[in-house]
């Protein structure tokens, strides 16, 4: 069904259109009647291009044709279908995020953690009922959300901002890989849904904190309901540099550490890979941060239950096609 945002200006245009033609029709009229007087009409068109009645019809039609088709363009024609579509459960998705200071490493543009949360956010687009929740770890993890939310824009996108690269400089230094697991863990709600731990991270940990992994993957282990997916971003093959940056966003050097010495850092996937293996989850590696999107997409479809089949309208921008009217039509009157 074809309809406009501005249905009450139609008769306006259409109006316009008419008057259009009957100006040109008026206007060539008069031109035959000042020609006649100079003699008779058959006469003159042996000597001069003189156009038939019927032809400055066909004219006059097509600039008014054309004009109108113009002036629907400004009225925002749409066009509204009905078509179905497949319902699906909403899933429980708890984003776990490294915020260390290796990952504002620039190996990943424009570095670890902007990737990161560039691809999560184009993800929620995709989303729709689903619940998400948000941890951030370093030394020490933090569930930025006491709850898992539907509100993508006023309530997750407002937090996942929050997390920036001045906050990345000021919290506690270190991976602390398992206390992450063991609050995204607690994070979930027990609605018996489907569940998904996606964990973003360059994968260097501290080994003084390995024990807190042990009992991260042993509760892992017990519940059964929660998908693992961890996900290693940046070039596991070269050392890449930090870039320090001072108040304004500009590069001053590179970040060193206590002892005056350039921090290097590469991912390590071998301690990724073997929680991935001991709790049943998946290890997937991005070294540019490209496939993210669809890593992230090929996970929730993987975890959507489909629970009937609905009906929808789906409206349509068709302001091209008249858009294309119109230029056709102004084409034709130049042509005859």
């Amino acid at each position: 069904m074809l309809f406009f945002s501005y249905e009450q200006y139609i008769t306006y245009i259409c109006v316009a259109a008419a008057v259009v033609f009957l100006i040109y029709l008026y206007s060539s009229l008069r031109k035959r009647i000042w020609l006649k007087a100079f003699g008779r009409l058959n006469l003159l068109g042996t000597f001069s291009k003189i156009p038939p009645a019927i032809r400055n019809v066909c004219k006059g039609g097509t600039v008014s044709l054309a004009l109108c088709c113009l002036g629907l363009v400004l009225l925002e024609p749409k066009w509204q279908t009905t078509e179905e579509y497949y319902e699906k459960e909403g899933v429980e998705i708890v984003f776990v995020i490294d915020v260390s200071l290796s990952m504002l490493a620039e190996d990943v543009k424009p570095n670890r953690l902007q990737r990161a949360k560039i691809e999560i956010e184009n993800l929620l687009k995709e989303l729709e009922n689903d619940y998400v929740g948000l941890v951030v770890f370093a030394g020490h993890a933090f569930a930025m959300l006491p709850y898992l939310t539907t509100d993508y824009d006023r309530i997750f996108l407002r937090i996942l901002h929050m997390v920036n690269e001045n906050y990345a400089r000021f919290i506690p230094y270190g991976t602390n890989v398992g206390n992450a697991l063991l609050i995204a863990i607690s994070s979930f709600s027990k609605v018996e849904r489907e569940k998904v731990l996606i964990f973003l991270t360059d994968g260097e940990e501290r080994l003084e904190v390995r024990s807190q992994v042990d009992e991260a993957v042993k509760m892992l282990m017990e519940r059964k309901d929660i998908s693992v997916y961890l996900i290693g971003l940046g070039d596991p093959n070269e050392f890449s540099t930090i870039p320090k940056k001072d108040n304004h966003g500009r590069t001053i050097g590179v970040e060193l550490d206590t002892e005056g010495d350039i921090i290097k850092t590469r991912p390590d996937p071998l301690l990724l890979k073997e929680i991935a293996k001991l709790t049943g989850g998946k290890y997937i590696h991005d070294a540019t941060g490209k496939e993210l999107k669809e890593i992230f997409l090929g996970v929730i479809e993987k975890h959507k239950k489909i629970i009937g089949v609905k009906k929808r309208n789906v409206v349509k921008d068709v302001s091209q096609h008249f858009l294309g009217g119109g230029l056709f039509f102004l084409m034709l009157f130049l042509l005859l």
